[in-house]
């Protein structure tokens, strides 16, 4: 079947896991900085050793780093009216370790975790490349600014759970830093409304009021790689006899944005991320939604049992929801109309005590983000 295989190369985020200690105050600290003169980005450590392990303890809400002892927090929306908050957002840089090579491509992947305290939950964050070191930076510019990457995820409620976005980007060759953080004023952010927890566990820690809405992200795990796609064969011929089922294709009328498709006839090698020659027929149908509406941009979204930890399905998910994109650009649609997500087993779809549920909850789906 068509497909493909990533030759990757050097993570280009310098602490891109945040295990070298950060002083958001200072400048240049192992790479990491502040943007703003406003901004207050938070550095979390679980190693007990670190010196703000108690401030640590103080005001996280129970989360753990997706990987390692150390990650960051940043405001991505606050908004109340009467107390005059309005466009509050935060924003982290950092230089790359080499610039990025024109017209190259590059996988981009950033895990997220929204803070249990926010009500609100933000659908777009973005990754902003440039080719100047912004510090001490004038408030409320950066919302002029057009970021190349973005990650527009469906408000997902991912309170106390790591969620790892992916991306691939097309590189114009004059990117040398990288900045993080959600880059629209309160007008153009969408944002969803979120349940408070019936058993908060939580240490309040912003003296939210009525009315209030905030949204807060954990980041950890940043990856900015060259990558190289290698065919494995060649594409199935149009007039391929086991193309019969390829006119039944989806109807872009027929979906709603932020609905999801499950692609019902995509297979994978038993824990693993390799599709098999059975998932072609599905994988056309999707080919053919593409390039039929090439204004069309999705995301691939993988989703697993509760069989195994959370780690390994987290990665699994996220490996899987990729092997099919690679299998579209290899097929020639634009990196920028792509994204993906894992997600583990946190969205079950099905009870996953009986073996029928979990294969049910054993799925890649997509998700129309604009038609």
């Amino acid at each position: 079947m068509a497909g493909g295989t990533v030759l990757q190369g050097q993570n280009l985020v310098p602490n891109y896991s945040f295990e070298k200690i950060l002083d958001f105050r200072g400048k240049n600290n192992s790479g990491w900085h502040k943007v703003q003169l406003s901004d207050t980005p938070d550095y979390f450590n679980t190693n007990k050793e670190y010196p703000g392990h108690s401030a640590f303890e103080k005001y996280y809400g129970g989360i753990r780093p997706k990987s390692g002892e150390g990650f960051i927090g940043i405001f991505c929306y606050r908004y109340n009216s009467e107390r005059q908050i309005r466009n509050v957002r935060e924003f982290v840089q950092t230089g790359l370790l080499e610039p990025l090579i024109a017209d190259s491509l590059y996988r981009i992947e950033i895990s997220l975790c929204l803070e249990p305290e926010s009500n609100v939950a933000i659908k777009n964050f973005r990754i902003y490349f440039t080719s100047d070191l912004l510090t001490d930076y004038k408030e409320y510019k950066l919302l002029t600014v057009k970021p190349q990457v973005e990650f527009a995820f469906s408000s997902p409620d991912c309170r106390n759970s790591w969620i790892t976005f992916s991306s691939f980007y097309k590189s114009t060759g004059d990117e040398k830093f990288i900045m993080l953080g959600n880059f629209r004023n309160d007008k153009n952010t969408s944002i969803t409304k979120l349940a408070t927890p019936k058993n908060k566990t939580y240490k309040e820690k912003w003296d939210l009021v009525k009315g209030e809405k905030a949204s807060y992200y954990y980041m950890d795990d940043i990856v900015v790689e060259k990558v190289t796609l290698e065919k494995k064969d060649t594409v199935v011929s149009p007039d391929n006899p086991a193309n019969k089922l390829l006119t039944d294709t989806i109807s872009i009328a027929d979906i709603a944005i932020d609905s999801a498709v499950i692609l019902k006839n995509i297979f994978f090698e038993f824990n693993k991320a390799d599709l098999l020659p059975e998932s072609e027929s599905e994988l056309q149908k999707l080919y053919n939604l593409l390039t039929s509406h090439p204004s069309v941009r999705i995301r691939i979204e993988g989703h697993t049992d509760n069989f195994g930890g959370y780690d390994f399905n987290l990665d699994l998910s996220k490996k899987r929801a990729e092997s099919v994109v690679l299998y579209l650009l290899n097929r020639g649609i634009a990196a920028d109309r792509i994204e993906s997500a894992g997600y583990s087993y946190v969205f079950p779809i099905a009870s996953n005590e009986t073996a029928e549920g979990r294969q049910i909850n054993r799925r890649v789906a997509f998700k129309l983000l604009n038609k």
